[in-house]
């Protein structure tokens, strides 16, 4: 895992020096190139006119050096090295068969400066094949007007690289700062402790815990909101990218002899400055939405979090390469390029705009809950259509390794998922369980040599049919009470590929299956529940996997600590996936607590007056299973009625000795109900109560 780590950081800090010819730079280098321009407009020292972006004859001629660098020491009179080290620099660069060298240049000029002609006074001398070296105050002038233009078009350059790699470096100071808070918590329970009082609780309560709106999860249609945490620095973020693409270092000044207009400049700077920060953000966004993100090794961060902050980068991306692609427009239409719109350049510009513009669309919370397949084809087909599209446009401007760094960044990510993998054993049989009263599938499958779960694991599951192999999906993992040597992963049956394996479920006989499988895991940081003396699980249906094996280590390792789960489900039928898991808590300082909202509800029974005998003999079967579960789970409590989450935390919180950590895992209202009222309770006690989400959704 390290190694993983240490990879990704090298591929980020490639990422932010990835701007392969960029240069900052000096006023020495401004002074050069401006008076390059006003030494070509003044004089011909070759007997023709040299446009500016010729540099055959300034650079072999004696007395052009000479008048090249006079003019430049009038801007920037006390540097005259640097200024024939640029000179000599720009010859070489733009006229490569060249061999001026800097002491040359400072030779021609110390040699000629003396006879040096003020052509504003000599109107006689022949400036269209001159002779000698010359001066000019208008060349001087109209020089320095270049010289403000370059300095603003490339210090707007250099100041959008410093900007992107400020953001850069800002990502990774909260990073650094968020894992020195939770790891040191994490390893020490007196200091985890010391974070309490009413200071620390005002901060949780209205930060740490605290949510945008009346609830996290919101609904189907919108999806998940961010938290408070969250919605903090996804403000800053977009907050520090408006500001930079807006705001920050722009500057255009009358005469500017390379956008001559005020829209042409302001444009190209407001153009340049968005596309340089997108290039920077870019590689965070295949980073945050990567499975092997050591952001979250880091951090201490739950994946679903890097997931909300990929969304939203997203987002914000697309609002630069808006600016980006509307600045660019505006300066077309300023300058009349109206040719630009033919260029391969030009048009690959807005084929990625579209593509990401897409990528937005149909990544809408509606879509991927409801038809996840083809948003997840959509996706990983725009992605790559907007990657490869978006670096040919960025290879005419030097761009292009930005674009390289998000490929290499995915690619890395699929290598260590396929590595994953192999190392959970490739290829797997798996045993695969339907119960039709919770509509759970139990995936039963041997546990990897080299890798063993921990409560929080999750893995990706592969189920290998021909048609849906490419997909997978997250799943909790505890041990198997059944099969030694084996892990359970827990499935709520839904649409899609848990549909059609529960189908083929209900074909057979005895609701059981074997079907070959890959396991991408395992994924997820273990709560720091043993830094509590109580730990108090609220659990829902199948949220009762990940914090049963919480429950199951807090265990096995301390005999004195006090451990209660509430698990609240619909009917009895409903318990019955989960009767040999709960059966190993017999004996053991867990005390498990029941919810039955609807203990009369029949979940398998029909409807229908010719189906009266088969309802009865279904009666009489579900009633022999409540009797053996009771029988079994002896030892359990079972209440009928719902759960009542704000009577439970208060009673666990007045009935505590010590401090106490809630953990949820439940439907997304009882979660976000047990978030609240835990944030709420802070101040019950004089003991640390903390709380651990233990639900991810994205």
């Amino acid at each position: 895992m390290q190694l993983i780590n240490l990879l990704q950081v090298l591929l980020i800090v490639t990422s932010v020096v990835n701007a392969d010819k960029w240069v900052s730079y000096k006023h020495s280098y401004y002074a050069a190139s401006g008076c390059k321009v006003g030494v070509d407009k003044y004089a011909n020292f070759c007997g023709k006119p040299e446009t500016a972006k010729v540099y055959k004859c300034i650079c072999s001629n004696k007395y052009a050096i000479a008048s090249w660098v006079y003019c430049s020491l009038s801007l920037d009179p006390n540097d005259e090295k640097n200024i024939a080290d640029d000179i000599a620099n720009i010859c070489h660069t733009n006229y490569p068969t060249s061999n001026l060298t800097s002491s040359q240049v400072t030779n021609y000029y110390n040699t000629y400066k003396d006879s040096a002609i003020n052509i504003d006074n000599n109107t006689s001398f022949n400036t269209t094949n001159a002779k000698s070296a010359i001066y000019s105050e208008k060349m001087v002038k109209y020089s320095h007007l270049t010289y403000l233009a370059n300095q603003h078009r490339w210090g707007n350059v250099s100041t959008s690289h410093y900007l992107g790699i400020s953001f850069a470096t800002m990502v990774g100071l909260v990073a650094i700062f968020s894992g020195i808070i939770n790891w040191s918590l994490r390893l020490s329970r007196n200091l985890s402790h010391k974070f309490n009082g009413k200071t620390f609780s005002f901060i949780r309560k209205n930060f740490n815990l605290g949510i945008i709106g009346t609830h996290l999860h919101v609904n189907k249609f919108q999806g998940i909101n961010p938290d408070r945490v969250e919605a903090f620095l996804i403000f800053l973020m977009f907050l520090y990218s408006i500001l930079c693409c807006t705001i920050i270092g722009h500057h255009w000044t009358k005469g500017d002899t390379i956008f001559t207009t005020y829209q042409a400049g302001t444009s190209r700077y407001y153009g340049d400055r968005a596309c340089i920060m997108a290039s920077y953000q870019f590689p965070f966004l295949f980073i945050f939405a990567g499975r092997n993100n050591f952001f979250q090794w880091v951090t201490r961060w739950k994946y679903s979090r890097f997931v909300t902050f990929h969304k939203w980068l997203g987002r914000i991306l697309f609002m630069e390469i808006l600016i980006h692609g509307c600045a660019m427009a505006s300066q077309t239409y300023a300058l009349k390029k109206f040719t630009r719109f033919g260029t391969s350049w030009y048009r690959e510009g807005i084929t990625a705009a579209v593509c990401f513009a897409f990528i937005l669309l149909l990544s809408a919370a509606p879509i991927r809950r409801y038809w996840y397949e083809f948003f997840f084809v959509s996706h990983m087909v725009l992605v790559i259509c907007f990657l490869s599209v978006a670096w040919r446009h960025a290879y005419s401007q030097d761009y292009q390794n930005f674009y390289w760094s998000c490929a290499a960044i995915w690619i890395f990510d699929t290598l260590i998922r396929a590595c994953r993998i192999i190392s959970n054993g490739g290829l797997k049989t798996a045993e695969i369980e339907l119960f039709p009263g919770e509509d759970v599938l139990k995936v039963t499958v041997s546990e990897s040599k080299f890798f063993k779960g921990k409560p929080g694991n999750h893995s990706f599951i592969h189920f290998l049919t021909p048609t849906r192999f490419w997909q997978s999906h997250p799943f909790t993992v505890y041990p198997s009470e059944t099969t030694p040597g084996y892990v359970t992963y827990v499935c709520r049956v839904k649409k899609g590929m848990t549909k059609y394996i529960s189908d083929k479920c209900q074909a057979s006989p005895d609701l059981k299956i074997t079907m070959k499988i890959c396991i991408d895991g395992y994924y997820g940081e273990q709560s720091e529940y043993q830094n509590y003396d109580k730990s108090v699980f609220i659990t829902g249906g199948t949220g009762i996997a990940g914090p049963y094996f919480h429950a199951k280590k807090l265990a096995e390792s301390n005999n004195n600590r006090e451990i209660k789960l509430y698990w609240s489900v619909r009917t009895y039928e409903c318990i019955k996936w989960f009767v040999p898991e709960l059966s190993t808590f017999r004996g053991t300082q867990i005390k498990p607590v029941i919810y039955i909202s609807k203990p009369e509800l029949n979940n398998r029974s029909s409807s229908g007056d010719d189906e009266n005998e088969k309802k009865s003999s279904e009666d009489d079967s579900l009633s022999d299973e409540k009797s053996n579960i009771l029988k079994t789970l002896d030892f359990v409590e079972i209440k009928h009625g719902r759960l009542n989450v704000d009577e439970i935390i208060a009673s666990e919180i007045t009935n505590a000795s010590g401090s106490i950590a809630f953990g949820a895992c439940a439907h997304t209202e009882v979660v976000d109900s047990v978030r609240k009222n835990v944030a709420s309770s802070l101040n019950l006690s004089q003991h640390k109560i903390e709380y651990f989400e233990e639900m991810q959704c994205w």
